[in-house]
């Protein structure tokens, strides 16, 4: 009797959401039977949007009896949790009940081969039950790549509910996707009002998206499996040290557990602040909180994503306001590597000189670019943009947009009445951006100082790169050549593709937008709505190439099999310069 408890929740999910679904499909799609009552059927389908819910609690809370652990439970039955909670918070919303409800049918239908065959005990893992996957080998390039196109399309179906938008509102297809591609991507580009469009669910999707893109989903997942004590695989483990770029396993548990600790915190304290910020702005405590954490997360995630059509320029001379966003930027941009460091020397007495020789290379540089970049605008737009401020807002203006200009993507002042000259310069701090292990995009700032170092050492005629003290590896030198050169070559086709897609809008506007969404920025001079169908799909494309890294995605399309050997080539001169 007992053994056969965890199928009834099946019969009856089976029986109830199966027979709602097919109301459901058969009055949308007219195929109900003239003879039937009408009224009748629209009763049982409002009754079973009411129902499903209900069947889903049942199963989570069935299986959860029947877990062994907690551990066990949530791997297991985790897809039923992740639909059973928005059919909660939108009980009894057919068309939601009806979407969510045979995703998770279907699941429940699948899951029964799953368990079928062989005993528990003698069954493998889900992929070796089945011989297409056998041979499959991803790298960690290639997890990447799909990782991030999975989560967009889940975020692409999410925002395409009814309960994603507020009333009257309607989003469709591509606009779901580039949503969810550059919440994902965390780049802030929009085709659609997150104030106004999109009902709190959909503001949340986006959230959630940003978080996660944020973060990335392998660290998410491998932030997950040390969590509930799951052990990674040898390959999983692996792949995320190549993701993260440490040397060792016990470097990657570390990284992994910091990651999670700064984020929390960090989110934490930018919300704490924002909300008291908010609340002196006069918005209720309630709201403040939300608007609080929103833009705490949108921030250290360098998302560029605001709750107002106007982004921060309300708030350009609010230092409570714009002065946390700037520290939320600044702390994502550096890379939690960074972070970790920063925090030994201010809490633990390190030495700022005993900084490893990356963290001051990205310090120095970020230090450098953020100076220079303040220093242009205020100087370019004294007389001009920033003609009505005093000289101290002048300064906070400056400053805040010359740090989200490191991928964050908000604004303090419309960008269209800046100078063209400034524009331009703007450009050139986006398509460098942030740190490596960042929230940020662009080729990255170590990227620069290599390139910079490299081009020195030519000039002088040195046969090795060096960086305070240190020498750089040939092959890295030459890693920072192609991830420059390779985001040029991309950089330069979208702008061709766009000018021919877009011919109505000018060159600068296309030329601004196709860098911001490269570098994962966000910033826009407002052509971001009106972009055409074809227009939108190349900037979605643009933006996850951005996030992902244009060598990342050359990896993840040519990765194969290397070979076992090895051959040395006499060396060849060709003339060059």
């Amino acid at each position: 009797m007992l053994q056969g408890l965890h199928k009834i929740p099946f019969i009856l999910e089976l029986f109830f959401n199966g027979s709602f679904i097919l109301l459901f499909s058969g009055k949308s799609m007219g195929k109900i039977p003239a003879a039937w009552n009408k009224e009748l059927i629209t009763t049982l389908i409002n009754a079973g949007g009411m129902i499903v819910p209900l069947v889903l609690l049942l199963s989570v809370v069935v299986n959860y009896v029947n877990a062994k652990s907690m551990d066990e439970f949530f791997r297991k039955h985790i897809f039923s949790i992740v639909v059973f909670i928005p059919l909660l918070i939108t009980w009894g919303d057919v068309e939601f009940s009806f979407w969510l409800g045979s995703a998770h049918l279907l699941s429940s239908v699948l899951s029964l081969y799953d368990e079928g065959g062989k005993p528990k005990s003698e069954r493998g893992s889900w992929f070796s039950q089945y011989e297409m996957f056998k041979g499959l080998k991803l790298g960690s390039a290639q997890l990447v790549l799909l990782s991030f196109s999975g989560v967009i399309l889940i975020g692409t179906f999410l925002l395409m509910l009814p309960v994603s938008t507020t009333p009257g509102k309607v989003m469709s297809f591509i606009d779901a996707l580039f949503m969810a591609t550059s919440a994902t991507c965390v780049t802030g580009l929009s085709t659609m009002s997150l104030e106004n469009d999109f009902s709190l669910f959909g503001q949340i999707v986006i959230l959630i998206l940003i978080q996660v893109g944020g973060l990335s989903i392998m660290t998410l997942y491998a932030s997950m499996a040390l969590l509930m004590g799951n052990a990674m695989g040898m390959k999983e483990r692996m792949n995320m040290q190549e993701i993260l770029e440490v040397a060792s396993l016990e470097e990657l548990f570390s990284m992994i557990v910091s990651i999670m600790k700064y984020t929390f915190f960090i989110e934490l304290w930018g919300a704490i602040v924002l909300t008291i910020g908010f609340t002196f702005e006069g918005y209720e405590f309630g709201s403040a909180i939300y608007y609080g954490f929103f833009h705490s997360i949108s921030a250290f995630c360098n998302a560029g994503f605001a709750l107002f059509d106007t982004s921060l320029e309300s708030y350009s001379t609010k230092p409570l306001i714009h002065g946390t966003i700037m520290v939320l930027i600044t702390m994502g941009g550096l890379g939690f590597i960074v972070i970790k460091e920063l925090k030994e020397v201010v809490m633990g007495g390190k030495s700022i000189v005993r900084l490893g020789l990356h963290s001051k290379v990205v310090i120095v540089t970020s230090f450098i670019l953020t100076i220079a970049g303040a220093l242009f605008i205020f100087f370019g737009e004294f007389l001009h943009a920033l003609d009505s401020y005093t000289v101290w807002e002048k300064v906070q203006i400056s400053l805040f947009q010359s740090i989200t200009l490191r991928t964050a993507g908000f604004s303090s002042i419309p960008l269209t009445n800046l100078n063209t000259y400034t524009l331009y310069a703007m450009t050139l701090f986006m398509f460098i951006g942030g740190s490596p292990g960042s929230t940020a995009g662009g080729i990255k700032t170590t990227t620069l100082a290599i390139l910079y170092q490299s081009i020195k050492a030519t000039l002088k005629g040195e046969k090795s790169v060096g960086i305070i003290d240190r020498k750089i590896p040939g092959p890295l030198v030459v890693r920072a050549t192609a991830i420059t050169f390779i985001s040029i070559i991309v950089t330069s086709i979208f702008i061709l593709v766009l000018m021919r897609l877009e011919s109505d809008q000018g060159f600068l506007a296309i030329f601004f937008e196709v860098i911001s969404a490269s570098g994962t920025v966000g910033l826009s001079l407002g052509i971001t709505p009106v972009l055409s169908v074809m227009g939108k799909i190349a900037i979605a494309a643009l933006m996850l190439i951005g996030r992902i890294g244009p060598l990342t995605l050359l990896l993840a399309i040519a990765q194969r099999e290397r070979s076992t050997g090895k051959f040395d080539y006499p060396d060849g001169r060709i003339m060059i310069g």
